[in-house]
């Protein structure tokens, strides 16, 4: 078929007008599209002065929320059809290591046109109220969640179609309430296009190192949408320290995108949250001077790692990291991927003071196999003063696992192990400990390991010592508390390449 080019524009033009006419009908949010689903989590009412009315707030908290732990909150428009799906992906996303735990908050809204529209329009009766909306979410639903729940103070706020313009028009207005900006097919056409012209003069003034994700679909409707018109001006405009981007998916629609977009979203969002699943091996330590110590990370498949040596943060002129890091002298290392970012993860942190090297005992026969050992019972947040303690058990143990299978208690107690450990050369010693509950491991009556509080056996913590041939006095304090109980000792010795678990038969007590 022929096409001249006057009818060519011609059908561009009725597709342009039909999807602006299809979005200003309140999509994706309209129930014969996308029907009411149940919301997770636990439903607030807000009496709010800037809406003039009780407003409602939906709730979610992530999996294993517990009252001694931070977290992120996600703020969501349009929670009625789209929460279940935020909170799966928040889930996954969470349980695979690709985002912090994050409270999801959802913002009901009863009238879209009015709420999340920033002016008046003569096709929409009620719109024009997305400024008090904002202003409901930054100074009433904010300090409700910050009052009820433990928070890290990093905030994120997403919404879809009309949802994603008043989550834009809140960057633009306001870019410090929020510390990240989801943006779902957002209706930019929205009165001739006022927002894309509003980021002409907002943007090159918003120097924050805010975060801004934004998509939605190729072809016409990414024109159509005043998506394209948006990244044009994101492009001249945006501040260096602004980290943004803006995505296009072919073959969908405007529903059907939203899985997509706020995954890619979420993910981006977090990108810098790999940061925190690196870890220094050891992530502490002694050095004798002059002596050479060997750094690991636990995850050097990361792309762009940087460190320093001199306990500042790194940043993007900072030395990449290859294999390991060597330092022979007393440092701070710190390490991370460096980001714009106002609010991101800190670096790891490792601190390595100056040591020396340890003389050991030489073993003879006063010395006998196992560690000694006393149990308490008693119910505890954080390892306590043992001397005000009454002992309920004494005796030695030899074998793995400390054992704890043979306690009375299989929760609330604690107890205490005493020994000697065996060096046999001389040589740095790495040191690796996981527990579940709290755990402190003295060496040369000297805390060279704390892992105290309640936590899983997932926390692993490291050190190095210079340990001479002969044996070395140890303590070990551990509590239990409820659940899961383990102590896991690994070591790597001079004579040995790699990581093992230590054997008991490096223990020692005194004859008596």
């Amino acid at each position: 078929m022929i096409v001249n080019i006057n009818t060519w524009y011609h059908i561009k033009f009725l597709a342009i007008v039909f999807c602006l006419f299809s979005c200003s009908n309140d999509l994706p949010a309209r129930s014969n599209d996308i029907p009411a689903q149940e919301m997770p989590g636990e439903s607030f009412t807000i009496s709010s002065e800037f809406m003039k009315e009780d407003r409602k707030i939906q709730v979610a908290l992530p999996k294993g929320y517990n009252e001694w732990t931070e977290y992120n909150v996600h703020y969501m428009l349009d929670p009625v059809w789209n929460m279940q799906l935020r909170k799966s992906l928040l889930d996954f996303m969470q349980t695979n290591a690709m985002s912090p735990k994050t409270i999801l908050v959802g913002i009901v809204s009863l009238d879209r046109n009015s709420d999340m529209t920033p002016t008046k329009s003569d096709r929409l009766a009620t719109s024009g109220n997305a400024d008090n909306f904002i202003k409901f979410i930054t100074k009433e639903v904010k300090p409700f969640i910050e009052k009820k729940y433990k928070t890290t103070g990093h905030n994120t706020f997403a919404g879809h179609s009309f949802g994603g313009l008043c989550v834009m028009y809140s960057f633009l207005k306001s870019p410090d309430s929020f510390d990240a900006y989801l943006v779902g097919d957002p209706s930019f056409w929205y009165d001739d296009k006022l927002l894309v012209k509003m980021a002409k003069e907002k943007l090159p003034k918003i120097d924050s190192g805010k975060t801004l994700f934004i998509a939605g679909r190729q072809g016409s409707a990414f024109e159509a949408m005043g998506i394209d018109a948006m990244e044009l001006v994101l492009k001249e405009n945006a501040h260096e320290s602004l980290d943004w981007k803006v995505i296009a998916y072919e073959d969908e629609n405007h529903n059907s995108v939203i899985y997509k977009l706020n995954y890619d979203g979420i993910k981006f969002i977090a990108d810098d949250y790999r940061n925190s699943l690196i870890k220094l091996r050891p992530n502490q330590g002694e050095v004798v001077p002059g002596i050479p110590v060997e750094i690991s990370v636990s995850r050097p498949d990361i792309d762009n790692l940087r460190y320093t040596t001199d306990d500042t943060e790194p940043n993007f002129g900072s030395v990449l990291f290859k294999e390991k890091i060597t330092i022979s002298e007393p440092a701070t290392v710190k390490i991370k991927v460096p980001t714009t970012r106002s609010k991101s993860f800190p670096a790891i942190s490792g601190n390595f003071v100056e040591g020396e090297k340890l003389e050991g005992i030489k073993k003879s026969n006063k010395f006998k196999k196992g560690l000694s050992y006393k149990y308490y019972e008693v119910e505890l947040k954080q390892l306590p003063d043992f001397n005000s303690l009454d002992i309920k058990k004494a005796g030695i143990v030899t074998e793995q696992g400390f054992g704890l299978n043979s306690f009375p208690r299989k929760e609330n107690f604690a107890c205490v192990y005493e020994g000697f450990i065996e060096a046999k050369s001389d040589g740095y010693h790495y040191f690796m400990t996981s527990s579940d509950d709290g755990f402190k491991f003295y060496l040369h009556d000297k805390l060279i390991i704390s892992n105290d509080w309640r936590h899983t056996a997932y926390d692993i913590k490291s050190t190095v010592v210079y340990l001479k041939k002969g044996l070395h006095p140890v303590r070990y304090e551990y509590f239990q508390y409820k659940g899961n109980f383990v102590i896991n000792l690994f070591a790597k010795f001079p004579e040995n390449e790699d990581v093992t678990r230590i054997d008991f038969s490096r223990f020692y007590q005194t004859q008596k």
